[in-house]
């Protein structure tokens, strides 16, 4: 009997260890897209903290241009 329940338990061992194969290769690949993201707000935080409030929609065009300028500069 006790073959019987080792023969049983066998696939799920083995289930479990693929999938805990898998966890480890996603956690591989999500961990550099985590600190991408983290780069990205920072990146954004800082814009924001330097654009200045703008008086008119011209200026307002203007300033949003200049921080994506900066941030893409800052990103390479």
């Amino acid at each position: 009997m006790a073959k019987e329940i080792a023969a049983k338990e066998n696939p799920v061992v083995d289930a479990l260890k693929k999938l805990k194969e898998e966890e480890a290769e996603l956690t591989a690949k999500l961990k550099p897209l985590q600190e991408a993201i983290g780069a990205l707000e920072k990146i954004i935080e800082k814009s924001a903290k330097k654009v200045k409030p703008a008086k008119d929609n011209g200026s307002e065009a203007t300033a949003a241009e200049e921080v994506v300028a900066e941030s893409v500069e800052e990103a390479q």
